[in-house]
């Protein structure tokens, strides 16, 4: 008899264990929120372009005449604000700062050249990252490259002219730091064409003493340089003067400056981007693939980099702590560090979803306390018989 019921038994032993090791973590997802701010004087130029071929998020347009709310924010992941002309109000620079602070969020905002009405923009983007406490800033002055003759660059083994045949019509090389931690290698993945800037200002950033400094050769923890302007030299068209770019220095000659910039705050998983000009709402913004016969890579650009912003906020290490009750006075805990990754299972085709799965692991302690119970209960059964 004894015999005769071990065979039971053993079947009831292997299959709490299969059990054990083949069940997953629960799998969430969620839909990945891009909104577009349009309710501060930006231009929505492009935007149909971007959303209608960028199908792997959900778009919010924020409208004229909207006010930036915490309720508005509550779903976004992704914030968009280009070349505001009009100034944030305190309630929403708030919304905006405590949006950021509830993490894994990115926030770009684009500015402009010192052209025109352009240090009102540059005003209006330098008082969001001050809010915020963004070390990002814009100069208050213009990029400029020579024409006649236009000098050229070698970006990924072509030469490229560094304007569009105008010394304002920027040619931006995207060339992001190496950061592996931050899969910076997807910003320009597949890109070999520079991108449009037109009329751009530069970034700069500002330490907490107040002092200005030169990205290209001051760095500081966090930072990301994204793309440059070489071979070019600064133009100061409006007061108030460059912050940092004396044109006495650097009105002439031939310098390297940033384009695009990001920042990290790794306490709370959040990206502030700052671009001297903007991908959407510009007088002929970054989405272009095309301008005055020089090709470029705007599209591909855009993409790959909403597809970093994503990478990035979707991913992230946690502890995940688990325990199970064998008997009222036996228990086993299982504590253990996995990598929680938000998947984008389309690979960027055609689904707003991202998929969050941790994965399947065992606990091992709790399944050794579940098979030691199911051994003494047949011991117990055995010895009945």
């Amino acid at each position: 008899m004894r015999k005769a019921l071990s065979i039971p038994i053993i079947f009831m032993i292997l299959t709490a264990l299969l059990a054990l090791y083949a069940t997953p973590l629960t799998v969430k997802s969620f839909t990945v929120t891009i909104a577009v701010d349009l309710a501060h004087g930006e231009s929505n130029k492009y935007l149909n372009y971007i959303m209608g071929n960028i199908t792997f998020v959900k778009w919010k347009v924020i409208e004229k005449g909207t006010t930036i709310t915490s309720d508005l924010l509550a779903d976004v992941d992704i914030l968009l604000i280009g070349q505001p002309t009009v100034a944030f109000t305190p309630d929403e620079l708030e919304a905006i700062a405590s949006w950021l602070n509830t993490g894994r969020k990115v926030l770009y905002i684009a500015g402009d050249s010192d052209y025109g009405t352009g240090p009102t923009t540059i005003d209006n983007v330098n008082k969001v990252l001050e809010y915020i406490g963004a070390k990002l800033r814009l100069d208050q002055a213009a990029a400029y490259a020579p024409d006649n003759p236009t000098p050229t660059y070698t970006y990924k083994g072509q030469e490229w002219p560094v304007n569009a045949k105008a010394y304002y019509r920027m040619l931006a090389f995207v060339e992001p730091d190496n950061i592996p931690e931050l899969n910076t290698q997807i910003i320009d993945e597949g890109i070999t064409k520079p991108i449009l800037m037109h009329g751009p200002g530069v970034v700069i950033w500002v330490d907490e003493k107040g002092f200005y400094h030169n990205p290209v050769k001051d760095t500081f923890p966090g930072l990301i340089r994204i793309a440059w302007f070489h071979k070019a030299y600064i133009g100061d068209n409006t007061p108030p003067a460059p912050y940092l770019y004396d044109p006495l220095t650097y009105g002439s000659g031939s310098f390297d400056f940033v384009a695009y910039a990001a920042e990290y705050w790794s306490d709370k998983n959040v990206v502030i981007t700052v671009a001297a000009e903007s991908l959407y709402g510009d007088y002929e913004p970054a989405w272009a693939s095309v301008y005055y016969g020089v090709e470029l890579d705007g599209p591909k650009f855009v993409t790959n980099l909403i597809k970093w912003w994503i990478s990035v906020i979707t991913t992230k290490f946690v502890t995940v702590t688990q325990t199970q009750t064998a008997t009222k006075t036996v228990t086993s805990t299982a504590t253990l560090t996995v990598k929680e990754t938000l998947t984008q299972t389309i690979t960027f085709i055609s689904t707003t979803t991202v998929t969050q799965e941790v994965g399947t692991y065992t606990l091992a302690l709790a399944g050794v306390s579940i098979v030691l119970l199911i051994a003494l209960i047949a011991v117990l059964l055995m010895k009945r018989k």
